[in-house]
């Protein structure tokens, strides 16, 4: 029996609205930040606007970023990202998941094609725990376990995201997915 074609994986998943517990949380702190601001309305609305000006700028600077990467490899797709790994050797749905799932966290705005050379930190700029987060949606996708990574040889040492698929590559199949 055949595995099933990467192209007809589960989407990308949809994650569930806020509990109540969050949002009783959320409702505190914006009862809170209310109570500060009718006592130093000049300083919190100072605050805002130049908190609010930072963050501006500095996702206009990486979207910008992002935008000239995309331009720079507008010719190149999720075909050529598979092209480059061993498919003989590679699951697809690794593949596909690892690809799709980085794309979405980059940007919703512009697709940035990858390369398994890019440098998650340096050059796609994920922290340790968006790509902590990102592994388990990626994993979830692919029907691969998460148990035992610390046995994974790859363990610590993930830089690129050539390193990522060979990283979930060689963690274990789920029980219950296709062959």
């Amino acid at each position: 029996m055949r595995k099933t074609a990467s192209r007809f994986m589960p989407p990308v998943a949809v994650h569930p609205p806020l509990r109540w517990s969050a949002r009783c949380v959320l409702v505190v702190m914006a009862v809170a930040f209310m109570a500060v601001f009718r006592t130093h309305p000049v300083a919190v609305s100072g605050s805002l606007l130049a908190l609010g000006s930072l963050v501006a700028i500095l996702s206009r600077r990486e979207a910008l970023r992002l935008a000239r990467i995309a331009q720079s490899r507008a010719d190149e797709s999720i075909c050529q990202f598979a092209c480059s790994i061993d498919c003989r050797r590679a699951d697809t749905w690794v593949v596909r998941a690892v690809y799709e799932e980085l794309q979405r966290s980059l940007s919703a705005v512009v697709a940035v094609p990858l390369r398994l050379t890019d440098y998650l930190q340096r050059d796609l700029r994920l922290d340790a725990d968006d790509l902590d987060d990102l592994v388990v949606d990626m994993a979830q996708r692919a029907r691969r376990s998460l148990a035992d990574t610390s046995a994974n040889p790859l363990f610590g040492k993930v830089t690129t995201v050539g390193d990522l698929v060979e990283f979930l590559q060689t963690q274990p199949c789920l029980p219950n997915s296709a062959v």
